[in-house]
């Protein structure tokens, strides 16, 4: 019974979500009015995020979708009534940031992380003490590369995410749906380099990631069916220095001679990547 209600719930919100209009969120929102109300929507939220984290949808593409969708929510839950709406015991942002995958929308949520933050409670500590568990999911959504005993990073990572400016937080998520959403179309034209996944040094993992051109003669990192745009910084002889768009901390990948690196703002080398064949 409770699964059949959450599966409606899930139609409910994949009608939704085809509309990039931040008011068919923001009515039902503006609605509650008691503490229950309000109690009962973010468990429905909970439940939401659990049911497409656990990949009871139909294919990557809705699943990313629901999971901003989420997101939009929950910030609206903040912005109508406050940050007083978030109590202590809430894990819902929490999970809400770990369980998406698209990185730009992790970044139009930092302020909702940054608002957990100030109230305290189970954000303190839900994967090991804050920072830890939002930089690694962070670190894992934009490079894939773990922060895993990587301590001494976290108070300068912290520092940039605190210190970036952003954008009113749902209508940024609206946006970033529909640039998901106009990403999903586009086809691979060429495959620049593939790479062996590497999350921590000298570490390899099953599969792998690639650089390629798309059908909007832009180069991306695809990892699956997720696609990250490239943007080149530097050229020299044979080398290419790209970031990826919008990424949080600096970090760069170098390209020479078909040998793929990423590399900290530091100019330390993090990844030697070996090549896929």
């Amino acid at each position: 019974m409770k699964k059949t209600a959450l599966l409606i719930l899930l139609s409910f919100i994949l009608s939704c979500s085809s509309n990039e209009n931040p008011d068919i969120y923001s009515g039902e929102i503006s609605a509650l009015q008691t503490e229950e109300d309000l109690k009962a929507y973010w468990q429905k939220l909970h439940d939401l995020d659990q049911i497409t984290y656990l990949k009871e949808t139909k294919g990557h593409l809705q699943g990313d979708s629901i999971s901003i969708s989420n997101m939009i929510r929950t910030a609206l839950m903040f912005e109508i009534h406050g940050p007083e709406v978030y109590t202590p015991d809430n894990v819902v942002p929490i999970l809400n940031f770990a369980h998406n995958y698209y990185g730009k929308s992790n970044i139009a949520f930092w302020p909702i992380i940054q608002a957990c933050k100030k109230t305290g409670g189970v954000i303190e500590s839900f994967g090991g003490k804050f920072p830890a568990y939002p930089l690694e999911a962070l670190s894992l959504t934009f490079y894939d590369f773990s922060l895993f005993q990587q301590d001494e990073r976290y108070d300068g990572l912290l520092a940039k995410l605190n210190n970036k400016t952003y954008d009113k937080v749902s209508t940024t998520l609206f946006e970033l749906q529909g640039e998901q959403r106009r990403l999903s179309q586009l086809e691979v034209k060429d495959v620049i380099g593939k790479w062996h996944i590497e999350r921590m040094k000298n570490i390899e993992e099953k599969g792998f990631f690639e650089i390629v051109k798309m059908s909007d003669n832009t180069l991306y990192i695809k990892r699956k069916h997720r696609l990250q745009r490239l943007v080149s910084v530097k050229t020299s002889d044979n080398t290419e220095h790209y970031k990826i768009e919008d990424e949080p901390f600096g970090w760069t990948y170098i390209l020479n001679n078909g040998n793929l690196s990423l590399v900290d703002d530091q100019g330390s080398t993090l990844i030697d990547y070996n090549i896929y064949k």
